[in-house]
């Protein structure tokens, strides 16, 4: 109830009505709303944060895309590597944030960041490497557009976006899971309020640098660069 409360208040600041479409790609597990006027231009999909399916690049990549794939649990990296065999994909085991380091996690949901305060469940260290230095490493403004940003990264999204803020990337779209509001447990209300305001934050600076809330589906935002920006 809670988490539907703050979905509506957002979609009625935030999104505008618009023709955009959307076609879904992947499936329950890893799917995503993919504007349908870019499924055949052939850009570039990083995708950070792959879990133990990544169906939603997979189709991307069948469809012409470049793909970049960053996973720092060694299990799914592993499981992301035997799905993408024999493709062009450059998968990395290392985890995107807005920082670099090595970084322990709280076990089943592997995060750097424990939304749910658990009790650390796991001494193993997580290799993360910052988002912008990557971007510098692989030549992301020669990457071939459209560009597109896509975060599941349990929570970390954002200490990224809030980075982003200040220091832009060239993506073209953003799509990312909006754990560190929707994620908490409804008995922190407090938290949460907090999380929806620093997220109201991040979408009204986007707003005014041109960037469209498209999409907005349960906890999955998508944001578009405008054209005329």
């Amino acid at each position: 109830m809670q988490n539907s409360i703050f979905r509506r208040l957002l979609k009625w600041e935030f999104v505008k009505e618009n023709k955009t479409k959307f076609t879904f790609l992947g499936n329950g597990y890893s799917g995503y709303w993919f504007p349908t006027n870019l499924l055949e231009r052939r850009g570039t999909i990083w995708g950070v944060g792959l879990g133990r399916d990544s169906s939603f690049e997979k189709e991307l990549l069948d469809r012409g895309y470049s793909f970049f794939g960053f996973e720092p649990e060694l299990d799914c990296y592993e499981i992301s590597r035997k799905q993408f065999e024999g493709t062009e994909a450059v998968l990395e085991n290392y985890g995107l944030w807005d920082k670099s380091g090595e970084f322990n996690y709280t076990g089943e949901n592997i995060s750097i960041v424990n939304i749910f305060d658990l009790e650390e469940q796991s001494k193993e260290k997580l290799v993360i490497r910052s988002l912008w230095e990557i971007a510098e490493e692989k030549s992301l403004s020669e990457n071939n557009r459209p560009r597109v940003l896509k975060l599941n990264i349990e929570g970390a999204e954002r200490e990224i976006l809030l980075r982003f803020l200040k220091e832009p990337l060239d993506f073209d779209a953003i799509i990312f899971q909006a754990e560190f509001l929707f994620h908490i447990g409804f008995k922190k209300i407090l938290r949460k309020i907090k999380a929806w305001n620093e997220l109201r934050k991040i979408l009204r600076h986007l707003d005014t640098r041109n960037w469209e809330i498209s999409n907005f589906t349960r906890h999955q935002i998508t944001l578009m660069k405008e054209k005329n920006s």
